[in-house]
């Protein structure tokens, strides 16, 4: 079976709650999405984690 890293941004919550908001096939795109939401004044906290899929 083959296997490709991708990348989530996730976030955490007002209530603690850890959730995914979208994946990416490139970290640059995901990290930069990340900053996008930080910018806009988010209270929430968001980072970018590494995912490892089966390929298509």
């Amino acid at each position: 079976m083959d296997e490709r890293e991708r990348w989530v941004l996730k976030r955490l919550d007002d209530n603690g709650r850890e959730v995914e908001v979208r994946r990416f096939d490139k970290r640059a795109e995901a990290e930069a999405a990340a900053k996008e939401f930080e910018e806009r004044g988010h209270k929430q906290t968001y980072w970018v984690e590494a995912v490892t899929s089966p390929g298509a």
